[in-house]
């Protein structure tokens, strides 16, 4: 309380000497209270309890609670319906969680990508293996570890393999893929779908590290049949004369699809990166990669919230016509090592290689646009 300015100089005085006169208990509590709340509500500001973060239930009536698209990429409208926020504080603790959202195999049922891929997905357990699948703790060493704000996923040999070799396929990964998907994409489907996700790697000569999506159908038969975008893929080659990427600092973005619908050719991983404002890419730091494809048909992707990639028309059907069938659409996470297609990551390598090495997944989250009234769709 302030001494009235007006006041009498002897009652400002009398106040000073009450003020300076020893305080009781009940003052010094009241005081150090009323001290004490400035405090509390700074700490509270600067450390604000944010809510319990939850998956989702996979649609716009049902969504999660967690944070919105990094950057603003989709604007205010999009909800968050799918928030896997891998680690033992996140909303995908454990293996029951992990299992309960994802399958060990792709959509096609195979652990591998077919034949293609050198090191194969291994299950955490009988329950959830297809035939023949590694099981961690019986034919393989574990692949999966949770910290408290991530998933770790590594790269094992088989069968005690002492060199790991992509034709064999005697090398196991953790890689995963989304049980929830959606029935379709684009303008079939109706809404603006962002899908983010952070995640940084360690690697091995030779890895496979993709994010992508793609549909229940699929081939290639000289031209790309099924839907499929590239968010991030990158490989750990070998082109000779020291031409390597054994680090994972140079990546391609792209859509499949014939003619190609990307405004940008990726022909030269670093040359299209630098062109793109990526000039120095460190795959051992935590970047967050972002899927934009909207119901107009268009699509962006971006890194860090760097556009990296852009184009129209893209159609998720059978054959990427307007007029072809439609399928639906996955979300596919590829840790995973060499490829029996690809020469420059086909080449044996002493299993002691993998120790160290490393994917690592902070969360993935996916949002949609508010469908408008009259409209609508259905998630799965």
């Amino acid at each position: 309380m302030q001494v009235s300015r007006i006041a009498p100089l002897l009652l400002g005085a009398a106040a000073l000497l009450v003020g300076l006169a020893p305080q009781t208990g009940a003052a010094r509590a009241k005081a150090h209270r009323t001290k004490a709340r400035p405090a509390q509500a700074a700490k509270r500001r600067a450390h604000p309890v944010l809510p319990q973060e939850t998956l989702g239930g996979g649609t716009v009536d049902s969504p999660a609670v967690g944070p919105a698209p990094s950057f603003g990429i989709g604007g205010p409208g999009m909800v968050l319906v799918k928030n896997w926020h891998f680690g033992t504080g996140g909303t995908v603790k454990n293996y029951a969680d992990m299992s309960a959202n994802f399958f060990y195999h792709d959509q096609f049922g195979t652990i591998g990508n077919g034949t293609n891929y050198g090191a194969v997905t291994v299950a955490p357990d009988a329950a959830d293996a297809l035939a023949h699948q590694p099981v961690e703790g019986v034919s393989s060493p574990p692949v999966r570890q949770w910290t408290a704000d991530s998933l770790k996923t590594f790269l094992v040999p088989l069968n005690g393999a002492t060199t790991v070799d992509p034709n064999r396929h005697n090398a196991g990964n953790g890689s995963f893929m989304a049980k929830w998907n959606l029935p379709r994409g684009g303008s079939l489907l109706g809404q603006d779908i962002v899908w983010e996700t952070r995640v940084r790697y360690v690697p091995p000569p030779y890895f496979w590290f993709a994010l992508w999506t793609a549909g229940n159908k699929w081939k290639w038969d000289g031209h790309a049949q099924g839907a499929e975008h590239d968010l991030v893929e990158s490989f750990g080659y070998d082109n000779g004369g020291g031409n390597t990427n054994y680090d994972g600092r140079f990546w391609h973005v792209n859509t499949v699809a014939t003619p190609s619908k990307d405004a940008y050719a990726y022909g030269d991983w670093g040359k299209t990166m630098a062109e793109r404002g990526i000039k120095n890419y460190d795959a051992s730091q935590y970047h967050i990669w972002t899927w934009h494809y909207k119901k107009d048909n268009t699509f962006a992707m971006y890194v860090d919230g760097v556009p990296v990639q852009s184009g129209s028309d893209y159609f998720w059907t059978y054959g990427n016509k307007a007029a072809d069938e439609p399928i639906d659409l996955v979300f596919l996470f590829d840790g995973g090592w060499g490829h029996t297609q690809v020469g420059s990551v086909n080449h044996p390598l002493p299993a002691s290689a993998f120790a160290g090495k490393f994917y690592e997944w902070n969360y993935s989250r996916v949002y949609l646009s508010r469908v408008p009234p009259g409209g609508g769709t259905a998630s799965r």
